[in-house]
């Protein structure tokens, strides 16, 4: 199958949408289609996506001209996707997060199937959505998580077309690619150290704050934050006591690198507040679906994690997590001194992160998203 897939015009770190395309397209690829991947991209900056996101199975990329910051630049990412949709015939299927191409491209094009990972957020995307759901041509929604199919069918009713595909985890590359006792001495880890760690963004609603205070009050445990802008990691950097040596806030790392840093990590923190939002400020409580969850699961570590409706789907309580109360840090401090000083409750929280992490694998989503299309 000849497959035309809209990426993400943020692109080398900046949220996780083109994570998540990087690896559906990878997936594709790995099931014998072949892919056709628009992006907002320079012809010298091509090679260098496919080292970042550390992609095996290598696709075609069509570049065009975009806006790589800026509230239009999905707009006119769309919009310029959309004109040269018509310029490549040889495709059977086109998928897309991005809801101003789909909108243009269903009164032209058939086949098309519109991935969307968050609840309506203004007048324009709701005109879309209503579209979508009425167009014959597009033949499916996938939804990121239960809560955004729920939404969608309470505001635009039910329809068939939605299905529900959580992201995944790649774990033929999800693997430690460095010497872990160096890495963690670069990182100047002491090596008896236990260390738990958050990777993923840092702004408000995140947790990093409880994170903070678990590392005043726990100096026998390294905390390592990994990911965020500067902008936020600064903020949590001046609440650090003088020469507190037990919490490093690494900033922006490689896609690449992520597995070294959990496998570093003796346990992974999710320490989400019940308002924490995704980037562009829509509430995320229920609609999430952090890939860093599935990271977690196949780096097979403990996982504590607050007790959301978007986490508690995936996860279950003293099966392959330890869930706690978002509003408490005690709570999250009783339960990292419980795995810790655990050691068959760790191994076996470990074991079944395994286990789970099976289920939620890229390729099972894009086997499930083309099924019964092809």
């Amino acid at each position: 199958m000849n497959i035309f897939y809209i990426g993400s015009p943020q692109l080398f770190g900046e949220g996780a949408s083109s994570i998540h395309v990087a690896r559906m397209c990878e997936a594709f690829a790995e099931l014998g289609h072949d892919v056709e991947l628009v992006l907002p991209i320079e012809i010298e900056e091509v090679d260098y996506f496919f080292s970042y996101y550390n992609v095996s199975n290598k696709f075609k990329i069509n570049r065009t001209f975009g806006l790589k910051r800026g509230p239009l630049r999905h707009m006119l990412h769309g919009l310029l996707s959309f004109f040269k949709m018509f310029s490549v015939d040889n495709y059977d299927l086109i998928i897309t997060r991005n809801i101003t191409f789909a909108y243009f491209a269903s009164f032209f094009k058939p086949n098309i199937i519109v991935d969307i990972h968050h609840p309506a957020v203004n007048y324009l995307s709701k005109i879309a959505i209503k579209r979508f759901i009425k167009a014959t041509n597009i033949v499916k929604i996938s939804c990121n998580s239960e809560g955004t199919k729920r939404n969608l069918e309470e505001n635009f009713g039910f329809t068939k077309k939605l299905q529900v595909l959580h992201n995944g985890v790649n774990l033929k590359t999800f693997k430690p690619n460095r010497d872990i006792s160096e890495f963690k001495k670069d990182l100047h880890i002491p090596k008896d150290s236990i260390v738990a760690s958050y990777v993923g963004n840092t702004y408000k609603g995140r947790g990093i704050e409880k994170i903070i205070e678990l590392s005043r009050i726990n100096k026998d445990i390294f905390f390592l934050v990994v990911g965020g802008e500067d902008s936020d990691n600064n903020t949590y950097a001046d609440l650090v006591e003088p020469n507190q040596e037990n919490v490093l806030l690494t900033g922006h790392v490689k896609n690449v690198d992520i597995p070294n840093y959990l496998a570093v990590s003796d346990v992974l923190l999710i320490p989400y507040s019940s308002d924490f939002t995704i980037k562009g400020g829509s509430m995320a409580f229920d609609y999430s679906s952090p890939i860093k969850l599935f990271e977690y699961l196949a780096s097979g570590k403990p996982i504590i994690a607050s007790d959301l409706p978007s986490i508690s789907r995936i996860l279950s309580h003293n099966i392959n997590s330890i869930l706690v109360d978002p509003s408490s840090t005690e709570a999250l401090n009783n339960a990292l001194n419980l795995v810790i000083n655990n050691e068959k409750l760790s191994k076996d929280l470990s074991q079944n992160c395994l286990d789970l992490s099976k289920e939620f694998t890229w390729l099972n989503r894009a086997i499930m998203m083309i099924k019964r299309i092809q």
